[in-house]
């Protein structure tokens, strides 16, 4: 089990959603269903099973949320809206580069004033260079590779990696539309 975060802090491409680049989407964005969105060329984005869920598990929790997303600011927050997910986030670090261990520097100076520290932070990516490079800089920051192949793949496990999700109020909505 995960010791508790005060803060996670959410890469989007393919952990959010199971799109590579929302960058590349040709607005407008059309939303499908709860869970789909297509672009004007009819390229889809769909949100990972219990994303929702997942957010206002830990909102409700107290627990605060950011991303840290290696894209063009508007386009990713289109679909965040599309989708109705901005409402999650105490804050959006979207950025066009790569250096996420900056954009994670920014975030913790700002959560900072609400007494989040970086051994209180969990970070997420899907790529494991992204997460060793902001372990590299941010060496007490826990850290979970969102992949197959990686520490977790499913939002549902997520939760009960950080506990108390023996509620039996809690389930998979990997169904629901």
């Amino acid at each position: 089990m995960l010791r508790r975060p005060k803060l996670i802090v959410l890469d989007l491409d393919k952990v959010l959603w199971d799109h590579h680049d929302v960058s590349s989407l040709k607005p407008p964005l059309r939303r499908i269903n709860r869970r789909m969105l297509e672009d004007r060329s009819g390229e889809v984005v769909t949100l990972r099973d219990d994303v929702r869920e997942f957010l206002s598990y830990a909102k409700g929790r107290g627990i605060f949320l950011s991303t840290c997303s290696w894209n063009e600011f508007n386009k990713a927050l289109e679909v965040l809206r599309t989708f109705e997910l901005d409402q999650y986030f105490d804050l959006l670090m979207i950025e066009p580069h790569p250096e996420k261990q900056l954009m994670m520097e920014r975030i913790l100076d700002h959560f900072s004033r609400f007494g989040v520290r970086e051994e209180d932070t969990l970070y997420v990516d899907d790529r494991a260079y992204m997460l060793e490079k902001v372990k590299a800089r941010f060496p007490r920051l826990m850290t979970l590779r969102f992949h197959p192949a990686g520490d977790c793949f499913s939002f549902l496990k997520l939760m009960r990696m950080l506990g108390d999700l023996d509620d039996p109020g809690i389930q998979s909505n990997a169904m629901g539309g």
